[in-house]
């Protein structure tokens, strides 16, 4: 939308100075120029929109607070960005409606830039980018309603309305347009004859701050007994507990009184003690303690990579590189402790998969509950209040999945990003950032240091080692003192298939898994692929049933009774006959997890057997699987990636990967790296007490370089070989991608749209840039709507920066259907 459509002024007209009379008064300074405020708007437009301030807001409006705007015929809510930047000339200004956060703004000036600078290197929008960027539920919200007119008033009085309208007339203000059971017809219809009118309903934060009584003692209690014989009355000996305790909530005082509330009422009542709100943080631990343990003692490569960290001055890079079961997290814990020490905040990064109840609490066993914990997990009040109290300074260190790279932690002295290899930082819709990379941003503007951990590097990082941004510190050695586990390959081509209907499971893994039940050690069986049966196909035709939405065959789910879609979740139970031709016979082959722990429940029926995969990982449900293997009241977990993502389980001494090639064959340039990175990683499981360690891979191609560095636990001969690979066909690292995605409900749309951009990018000239696409994506359906894709690649990002702002130029839809997504750097071909 052009700058001066969203600025024409609805509350009032310009004098004749060309300034807008408002209820909040001049807009003026005292040399007489306009105040003003660049609002960043969440809209699909890459711009800023200038406002007028007004005298009462001047000291509040400053950047980074909110405010409510008027943005065309809508309130919205806008951010601060800059304040007295000279707006466009000629235009009279919108004032500023309200200031959210009078009193202390919801974002620093440093998280503005910060996040700012995220907007413009991923070519989103900044005002949703700063959206995102704070606790969900805490703005305004605003949905379209109608209101009836005096017109419209007179017609219900004369019986010319219809039910919709006296509906409308009998509401004490406007109702939404959604919740009037009226056609959108009927709705025309009135508006057209002047009987109602289109308005808004603004809606409060549907996230607060939550609050319980308290009561406070502000006088002393009487000095002499009250009761009979001279003895003081209860309440009395309640006021005295109070003096000097300030606000106490009711459990405390009943934990010393009880009962004690109706003797707090009369207390109240006699004025000597007051009752007063105040603010209850939500519990991030679920009520769980934590027992508090020490430090460990390090090994030699554990103390270089801790004095290493601390000793940086200003920002440095680390790519903290250490084998399975090298004890990173002590390095992080200690190095961690020494900032907090020093008196400045720490920020730790995880995948949202690996931040479980265990990791949570061996931070807190080390350094107390003094921290914000900020993941999916938590409900949106429990989360606003982790963002409250780093907000204000209550504690110095969070620990958070993706989107915790905002949180507010102030004096940043240390930001850790641990397993930086996983996938998962990548954010996939809205601001499209990655978290591992933008932890390097955020320590280069707060001037600290940044450790990225893995055993097993991103190709990236690699790279970033040998150009020198990064600086690998080296973990070789297990503090247990065992060693990494033996991995094996099991050639299915070769190796004698078993004679019942369990094929899967090989001879050789079967044997291993006996001979580990019998001595009494745990076995961890992985299979990257969850439900029992990966697709229900016709006997006859040969076709799988398809899920309506997605281009994606469904799988059978056996304990749910449901075909399910793992992309959009829908369900719907098996066909009784063939959707294409109609025959009745239908079978389930494939397999997935649920299948996997049933046979092998079947083949070790004395074994005990559990499954952790996205089906059963509740949190709840999740942490009673880990204690159970913790506590080897488990023998069998069977798992997908869920089980490798650092859980120590000292007593497996066995994995088995059941298919090792299912992840080679994707089509997307990382298919081989993520291959690797799986199988090293549940390869770590193995071994990690003082038992050794084994681990199967059931292949047909055994010879992959993949599976050759995996066996040799090589991550170095894997690195060369990939990296040279992605220089050979211009993959990155080696150069910078951006992908263009197009979707919509309409296919032949959403193809032209697609072609209408390419020819933006050749009219611009693609010197510099190669273009490949446009064409339908792997995935060409997705919940309802068709996509398409363009991937652009060059060796520096000034071409594709210079072909995305003409993209821009050209006023091509980025929103609507059809709509344009960039995504800068992406992880995910599909």
């Amino acid at each position: 939308m052009p700058d001066d459509a969203a600025q024409i002024p609805s509350e009032g007209r310009p004098d004749e100075h060309g300034k807008v009379n408002n209820e909040h008064g001049k807009v003026n300074d005292e040399h007489g120029k306009e105040r003003t405020a660049a609002i960043a708007v969440p809209t699909p437009v890459r711009q800023l929109y200038h406002y007028a301030v007004p005298d009462d807001m001047h000291h509040s409006a400053v950047v980074g607070a909110r405010v409510r705007v008027r943005f065309g015929p809508r309130t919205m809510v806008g951010y601060v960005v800059e304040r007295d930047t000279p707006g466009p000339e000629g235009i009279s200004l919108r004032p500023l409606q309200a200031v959210l956060d009078p009193h202390r703004p919801t974002f620093t000036p440093e998280m503005v830039a910060f996040v700012r600078w995220m907007a413009d290197y991923y070519h989103q929008n900044l005002g949703e980018a700063l959206r995102g960027a704070h606790p969900a539920g805490t703005n305004l919200t605003a949905r379209a309603a109608l209101r009836i007119t005096d017109a419209g008033r007179q017609a219900v009085a004369a019986g010319e309305g219809d039910r919709g309208l006296l509906t409308l007339a009998r509401a004490e203000g406007p109702l939404p347009t959604d919740a009037l059971d009226a056609p959108q017809s009927a709705v025309r219809r009135w508006i057209d004859a002047g009987y109602a009118a289109r308005t808004e309903i603004v809606i409060g934060p549907a996230t607060k701050v939550k609050t319980v009584s308290a009561w406070r003692a502000v006088a002393p209690p009487p000095a002499d007994p009250r009761g009979p014989g001279g003895k003081p009355l209860k309440r009395d000996v309640i006021h005295a507990w109070l003096v000097g305790r300030g606000a106490v909530q009711i459990a405390e005082v009943e934990a010393e009184h009880a009962p004690a509330r109706s003797h707090l009422n009369r207390l109240v009542d006699e004025g000597g003690v007051v009752v007063e709100q105040v603010e209850q943080i939500r519990d991030p631990f679920f009520g769980e303690a934590a027992p508090r343990d020490r430090a460990r003692a390090l090994n030699a490569g554990q103390r270089r990579a801790v004095e290493a960290i601390v000793a940086a001055e200003g920002f440095h890079g680390f790519l903290l590189h250490g084998i399975t079961g090298s004890g990173k997290t002590e390095v992080y814990l200690q190095a961690i402790e020494r900032v907090l020490a020093r008196g400045q905040g720490a920020l730790v990064l995880v995948p949202e998969i690996a931040l479980t109840p265990q990791l949570v609490r061996r931070f807190r066993a080390r350094l107390g509950d003094e921290l914000a914990v900020l993941h999916s997990g938590l409900g949106d009040g429990a989360r606003y209040d982790q963002w409250r109290r780093l907000r204000r300074g209550d504690v110095k260190l969070a620990i958070g999945a993706r989107s915790a790279i905002f949180a507010p932690v102030a004096d940043l002295g240390l930001i850790v990003v641990d397993e930086e290899h996983d996938p998962s930082f990548k954010q996939h819709d809205g601001l499209r950032y990655n978290g591992r990379d933008m932890a390097l941003v955020r320590g280069s503007r707060a001037g600290c240091p940044v450790v990225l951990g893995t055993a097993t590097p991103s190709l990236e990082s690699e790279h970033n080692v040998q150009v020198g941004k990064l600086e690998r510190l080296v973990l070789t050695e297990r503090p247990t003192g065992g060693t990494l586990p033996k991995v094996e390959v099991i050639d299915l081509n070769t190796t004698p298939r078993p004679e019942d209907e369990i094929d899967f499971l090989s001879l050789p893994l079967r044997a291993a898994i006996a001979e580990t039940l019998a001595r009494e050690e745990q076995a961890i069986v992985f299979l990257n692929r969850r439900g029992f049966s990966t697709f229900a196909q016709c006997t006859r035709c040969g076709e799988a049933v398809q899920c309506d939405n997605c281009a994606i065959s469904l799988t059978w789910h056996k304990r749910r009774r449901q075909l399910r879609c793992h992309y959009c979740d829908a369900a719907r139970p098996l066909p009784e006959r063939c959707p294409s031709c109609d025959h009745r016979e239908i079978r389930l082959p494939g397999r997935g997890t649920e299948r996997v722990e049933e046979d092998i429940s079947a083949l070790f029926p004395h074994a005990r057997v559990a499954r952790l995969d996205r089906d059963t990982a509740n949190p709840r449900r999740m942490e009673e699987v880990l204690a159970a293997m913790r506590t080897r009241q488990m023998d069998i977990l069977v798992g997908t990636q869920m089980v490798t993502k650092g859980h120590d389980f000292p007593y497996v001494t066995l994995v088995g990967v059941l298919d090792a090639d299912a992840g080679l064959h994707f089509p997307d340039f990382r298919a081989t790296e993520r291959t690797f990175q799986l199988l090293a990683q549940v390869a770590g499981r193995a071994g990690r007490g003082e038992r050794a360690g084994r681990v199967l891979i059931q292949t047909r191609n055994p010879q992959h370089v993949c599976l050759q560095a995996a066996v040799g636990h090589d991550h170095a001969r894997f690195a060369a070989h990939a990296l040279a690979e992605r220089r050979e066909h211009g993959w990155p690292p080696h150069t910078r991608a951006v992908i263009l995605r197009f979707e919509g409900r309409d296919p032949d749309r959403v193809a032209e749209l697609a072609r209408r951009v390419e020819r933006v990018l050749r009219r611009a000239g693609t010197d510099g840039a190669v273009v490949r696409g446009p064409a339908p994506a792997v995935l060409e359906k997705l919940r309802g709507r068709t996509r398409w894709m363009l991937m652009l690649t060059a060796r520096s990002r000034r071409p594709l920066r210079r072909l995305l702002d003409a993209i821009d130029r050209s006023n091509l839809p980025r929103a609507g259907d059809p709509r344009l997504i960039v995504d800068v750097d992406p992880q995910d071909m599909m």
